[in-house]
């Protein structure tokens, strides 16, 4: 059996499980890893070809394009699933030995991801004001540190505007319960007051030029419209605001159990593997509120 064959019924245990983006993440990725190896045998596949692909990552290729390298989390992204591939073939006994058992995965950088600053933050939700569901969109990921994906499949059902809550999908269709602010809430009915039928509207957030529910792509698109327009430069994704709001959480003394739920994350393990380091910054000032405490109860 080729090695891009057992792909295919990695990918095809994998749908209705998984999100159809989560697939195609997986379908990139591996993908790159097949047209490096040109396609063997599975069973040919040993841990020393795996390290050369994972070698041709660290470094400037021309062959693939990139005049750089790419960043350690997309190196340790492109390891941790060829380690979870493996381990599903050997499972499935159509290999005989995972040559990805001893894979290592690269070590991440110290600097913890801070996602979009505050100021910039504020930037982008000045330049939303002219839109009422651009800025109840930022309102939203800021609040509640959703993924895109909470976004886009938001249901007008799923919203209880009146105790500031809904319940959001993400990742293969999973639910959790998120919350979010007064100044949120307001900007939710406020855009719920001006859309067209919106009793008939399955979807919350919708395409203003199509009138249809949104995707990942227009989602993108409305962060890197308003980065553009408050002159915003470098992080500012989806994904950046979540990042601010999962830190800024933890930064305000919340503990990782309640942040893992409330990011959505699988365990507290990957919560505190992305955002429980601290900078220097962040723990001197952690540290001068503890001597606060310390020496207000010995006085």
């Amino acid at each position: 059996m080729k090695l891009s064959e057992a792909a295919e019924i990695f990918y095809i245990s994998m749908i209705g499980i998984k999100a159809e983006a989560t697939v195609t993440w997986y379908r990139k990725r591996l993908d790159a890893l097949i047209t490096f190896l040109d396609d063997p045998q599975v069973d040919q596949v040993n841990l020393f070809m795996l390290e050369k692909f994972r070698a041709s990552l660290d470094r400037p290729s021309r062959a693939n394009g990139r005049k750089g390298k790419i960043s350690p989390y997309t190196i340790h992204a492109f390891v941790r699933i060829q380690k979870r591939f493996f381990s599903f073939l050997y499972r499935r006994q159509i290999i005989e030995k995972n040559p990805a058992e001893f894979l290592e995965k690269p070590r991440l950088p110290k600097q913890p991801r801070k996602g979009i600053s505050p100021q910039a933050a504020e930037k982008m939700l000045d330049a939303s004001r002219g839109s009422c569901r651009d800025y109840a969109i930022l309102l939203f990921i800021r609040d509640t540190g959703c993924r895109a994906g909470g976004v886009y499949n938001l249901l007008t059902e799923d919203l209880d505007i009146l105790h500031n809550s809904a319940t959001v999908r993400e990742k293969g269709d999973k639910e959790r319960t998120v919350f979010y602010t007064t100044e949120c809430a307001l900007a939710l009915a406020m855009y719920s007051s001006i859309r067209e039928n919106p009793l008939e509207d399955e979807h919350f957030f919708l395409s203003e030029t199509y009138h249809e529910p949104m995707t990942y792509s227009g989602v993108y698109q409305i962060f890197r419209r308003l980065a553009k327009a408050a002159k915003v430069q470098g992080k500012y994704s989806p994904h950046q605001w979540r990042h601010a709001a999962v830190r800024s959480w933890l930064k305000a003394g919340m503990n990782l159990k309640s942040a893992s739920v409330l990011a959505g994350h699988e365990s507290e393990k990957v919560t505190g593997d992305i955002y429980g380091t601290l900078g220097d910054d962040e723990l001197h000032e952690l540290y001068d509120k503890t001597q606060t405490v310390i020496h207000a109860k010995l006085s």
